[in-house]
């Protein structure tokens, strides 16, 4: 895989652990509502409003927990991957064809094999 296509496959990685982790934080803020629609409703007082008091506040909870976790769980994918990016971007450069690293210059052709070093 060329550089330019692992830096590509990196940058949309970064882009779904960032979704997914903004979804993370989306459940938490849902959650929090529905544990505070549940503490008003339960607030309000009857036997039905209890139950459903009780389960608006399950929910929510649920909800917080999930959050919480796909949160804490892509903001860790997410630091690997910009370690991941960073390693790449301070890689040595190297010859497309025979793998050797190019000394510092900017070359056309591979000092080494001579293959074109044009992008």
């Amino acid at each position: 895989m060329s550089e330019e296509a692992k830096l590509a496959y990196l940058q949309e990685k970064i882009n779904d652990v960032k979704r997914n982790e903004r979804t993370g934080a989306l459940g938490i803020v849902m959650g929090g509502v529905f544990v505070g629609v549940g503490i008003v409703f339960n607030a309000l007082g009857g036997g039905v409003n209890f139950l459903a008091a009780i389960s608006l506040i399950a929910v929510g909870i649920f909800l917080c927990t999930f959050g919480i976790y796909a949160a804490e769980h892509y903001a860790g994918q997410y630091k690997n991957l910009i370690i991941e990016l960073e390693k790449l971007a301070t890689s040595v450069p190297k010859c497309p064809k025979c793998g050797k690293e190019l000394p510092k210059g900017t070359f056309e052709f591979c000092p080494f094999c001579g293959a074109s070093l044009k992008r």
